[in-house]
């Protein structure tokens, strides 16, 4: 029903992807009211070897009688990219519709791109606009990815208030209080400065707690992560939040550090796999981590969930509740259509 042609060629610092999406008998599957999605299936190189993984594209039919088709794609890796979409006409003619302008895009998540309308595809009158001779239609899509990113700057010498406040760490100039790893480590801070960042933290000496008179606080984080949340609240730096993100998730959550939160959920989210998915999902369920949870969620029904049932982490679980909100989610978009 339907043909992808795939080619890339690089100019520069920057790779094309092209891909063009020939659907024949569109106006079939149009007409056919129970479909309510159309996508690409993935090609044989990027199961064999992920190095080869591809753009994939997706349609959703939307309305009664499918009036609304949007499109959508997704990216095997987090890049930034441009993306341009063009219709092929009759008479080797070609329209573009959407061109969208460097951005970062997130890897195994559906990206919209435009929106097309029947009305514009088969006119009523019998003339087909956006169709080939053969009732086909074909999409050709250009995902421009690039390394090279180029930030005009004025003449401002970079602000070093991140560098100051690192250093003031680093030092311990005028540090007032002493907080302990759970190894017993210690690290000279201060307290303006911890009570400013973390409303947990700041707890400690706004009341008559034994911090309070003591100017030690007993911390349950392990010296490495400490070390890591400590330079996060004084210099808003994360060194190695690709390296502990499980480890950094439990602590920003302990803390209450919003930021680092964000920041560990989208390291755990672009190394997402069938393998840790479940891992993964369990970990955002227990810290509230609500971002992560939902792209996991996401990985796992976007044609991942058979795969998935078959790895360890799906051996191991234990949580009804768990394989209940799997199921939900997964089931909710049938439930809607079945609604409807």
């Amino acid at each position: 029903m339907s043909t992808i042609n795939y080619t890339t060629r690089t100019e520069g610092q920057t790779k094309i992807n092209t891909l063009i999406w020939t659907v024949s008998n569109f106006i079939n599957l149009l007409d056919n009211k129970s479909t309510r999605e159309f996508r690409t299936e993935k090609s044989k190189e990027a199961s064999a070897d992920p190095l080869e993984s591809r753009f994939q594209l997706k349609m959703q039919f939307l309305g009664r009688d499918n009036d609304i088709i949007e499109i959508y794609y997704l990216s095997p890796s987090p890049v930034f990219l441009k993306s341009i979409l063009t219709i092929c006409l009759k008479r080797f003619e070609e329209r573009s519709i959407v061109i969208k302008e460097y951005h970062t895009v997130q890897a195994n998540k559906w990206q919209y791109l435009a929106t097309l309308y029947k009305r514009d595809i088969a006119s009523y009158d019998g003339r087909d606009i956006f169709l080939l001779s053969d009732g086909s239609l074909r999409l050709k899509f250009q995902f421009m990815v690039t390394n090279d990113i180029k930030v005009q700057r004025a003449n401002v010498p970079e602000t070093q208030l991140s560098s100051d406040f690192e250093n003031l760490l680093n030092n311990s100039l005028f540090s007032d209080v002493t907080i302990k790893s759970a190894e017993g480590i210690e690290y000279k801070v201060h307290k303006a400065v911890l009570a400013s960042r973390s409303a947990v933290l700041k707890a400690h000496f706004e009341h008559n707690t034994t911090e309070c008179h003591t100017n030690i606080v007993e911390c349950p984080l392990e010296s490495d992560v400490l070390k890591e949340v400590l330079m996060f609240i004084y210099s808003d730096k994360t060194p190695k939040v690709d390296e502990i993100p499980e480890k950094l998730l439990a602590a920003a959550d302990y803390y209450q550090l919003s930021r680092l939160k964000s920041l560990c959920e989208e390291a755990l989210h672009k190394r997402l796999t069938v393998e840790n998915a479940i891992e993964t999902l369990q970990l955002a369920d227990l810290h509230s981590a609500n971002e992560l949870k939902q792209s996991t969620l996401e990985f796992i029904k976007d044609g991942q969930a058979r795969l998935i049932t078959k790895t360890e982490g799906w051996a191991n679980v234990q949580s009804v509740q768990l394989i209940k909100r799997i199921y939900e989610f997964i089931m909710a978009d049938d439930v809607d259509t079945d609604l409807k």
